[in-house]
């Protein structure tokens, strides 16, 4: 889910050239590609590969080709193999126009593959299958980047075991580099998975993973504006995941600019100019996003604040008279200066002995972390905040929209799996309710989410879950809550 208002939309496969993955992650569950016939090439732009107009045999390999066909449309895949080994033996190119013959054996070998339990023959086909696609990138040199996309699609969701995460990150960073703008969806999702896992293992630099987040971006706004039907549906399901997933690099201080946290994070004050929370949250996130003080709406925001929420901070180890004060936690906080501000509040909240102190002090600590997806530590903070101060209704606040924000990384982005984490931000936003001064807010969070929650259909779908139903939620979260379907 986007940070504060993700949607949640209904998956649909993009298909293109001739055996097109649908847009999935690693959190779904795999569906396999579906085969649709190319255009004929032109006679002019015929694959280098044999093709039975070459053949002697022409008309017994168009026969066994539509038999083959017939077959595989079927799913009789023991059928089509023998007809196909013909076919593929005298015309992989089949009439020189088409992939077709590619496509089937592809189709034919995984197959094979899910039914096979020896390992060393699985191994085997999964040799012959990259074989077809390294055979393909010769075949048809007009279509390599798509190929390199689906091999590397084929290698993460089917065999997942046979390949590097940094061999499937290339395959599918050749796909974009040779596509560009024209990228097909499917390829976005798992390629963003990799991108942020190379960097998070320092297998790839920041100049290498801020030049793809950018092209992955713009590709999936491009996408989003000018692709139409399913198609478009293609793009909307990988907005709801690869655009959320990219926000993990915000933890990294100077990965995106000052006009990003801009363009994405002003509102936050636009929306309640009134409230210091909003205006402490948003000046702390353009700062960490090196936006200068002398920017015009940082001025706006810091003279709101300084007129009407500043409160003075007492430090436990005051200076003697006349020497400049040391920043305080909560001006490291507000410049974005996070490292330092938490190594500051932990200090001052191992140090003092005042509950409603102690509690702020691991509040803040817990938002700076949330800023920065560390959710779980997040969550720990929120709770010692509510141990220093029950039924603090800010606590409970923040950790529902832990909670709700968790859609792509507890599930695709959309969907049953990436809806339900709703529930238990519910949970946590009926328990803000309960203090007055946080009411407000928890009810406008249930209000807005509501339209996400799953229908009863869906959880018809989903194990025959009812509403009222207790549900185990995990990944990170891991909390048993109660269903609501609408």
């Amino acid at each position: 889910m986007k940070k504060r208002s993700l949607l949640l939309l209904t998956g649909i496969v993009l298909f293109f050239w001739a055996c097109t993955p649908k847009t999935t992650q690693k959190t779904v569950e795999k569906e396999e590609p579906k085969t649709e016939t190319t255009k004929p090439k032109p006679e002019e732009n015929l694959s280098p590969c044999p093709n039975w107009n070459d053949s002697p045999n022409k008309d017994a390999i168009i026969d066994s080709y539509v038999l083959c066909k017939d077959e595989v449309k079927a799913k009789n895949y023991e059928k089509a193999f023998p007809l196909w080994q013909k076919v593929y033996a005298a015309a992989p190119a089949a009439d020189g126009k088409r992939n077709t013959v590619y496509n089937w054996g592809l189709e034919i070998l995984n197959d094979q593959f899910k039914k096979e339990t020896d390992t060393a023959k699985k191994k085997g086909l999964v040799d012959q299958i990259m074989k077809l696609y390294d055979e393909m990138l010769e075949c048809y040199p007009d279509d390599v980047g798509y190929i390199y996309g689906r091999k590397g699609f084929d290698y993460v969701y089917n065999y997942p075991s046979y390949a590097t995460d940094k061999e499937k990150y290339d395959l599918f960073k050749k796909s974009m580099d040779l596509k560009g703008m024209e990228t097909q969806a499917f390829v976005l999702n798992p390629f963003t998975d990799l991108l942020i896992t190379q960097f998070n293992n320092k297998a790839i630099g920041m100049a290498e993973a801020q030049k793809y987040a950018m092209m992955v971006t713009k590709i999936v706004s491009n996408g989003l504006k000018t692709a139409k039907g399913n198609e478009l549906e293609g793009f909307k399901v990988v907005d709801g995941y690869a655009s959320v997933r990219l926000e993990e690099f915000e933890a990294t201080k100077g990965f995106y600019d000052c006009n990003y946290y801009k363009n994405k994070y002003l509102y936050i004050f636009e929306e309640d100019k009134n409230d210091c929370d909003a205006m402490m949250e948003a000046y702390s996130i353009l700062r960490w996003g090196n936006c200068s003080e002398t920017d015009a709406k940082l001025r706006e925001i810091n003279a709101s604040y300084q007129a009407n929420c500043v409160v003075v901070e007492t430090d436990p180890n005051p200076t003697k008279p006349g020497t400049p004060r040391p920043p305080s936690c909560n001006d490291m906080l507000k410049n974005g200066q996070y490292a330092e501000a938490l190594n500051c509040l932990e200090d001052r909240y191992n140090k003092s002995s005042d509950n409603s102190k102690k509690a702020a002090y691991a509040y803040s600590i817990a938002s700076i972390m949330t800023r920065q997806k560390r959710f779980s530590k997040a969550r720990e903070w929120a709770n010692k905040a509510l141990e220093h101060r029950p039924g603090w209704g800010k606590a409970y606040l923040l950790i529902g929209n832990m909670y709700a924000s968790s859609g792509a990384s507890c599930g695709p982005g959309t969907g049953w799996k990436s809806q339900v984490v709703i529930w238990p931000a519910m949970d946590m936003w009926e328990k803000a309710k309960q203090d007055g001064e946080s009411a407000g807010k928890a009810q406008r969070q249930i209000n807005k989410y509501s339209q996400y929650l799953p229908t009863k259909e869906d959880g018809f779908m989903n194990g025959n879950v009812k509403d009222g139903d207790s549900y185990k939620i995990g990944c990170w979260i891991n909390r048993t809550t109660r269903a609501r379907l609408k």
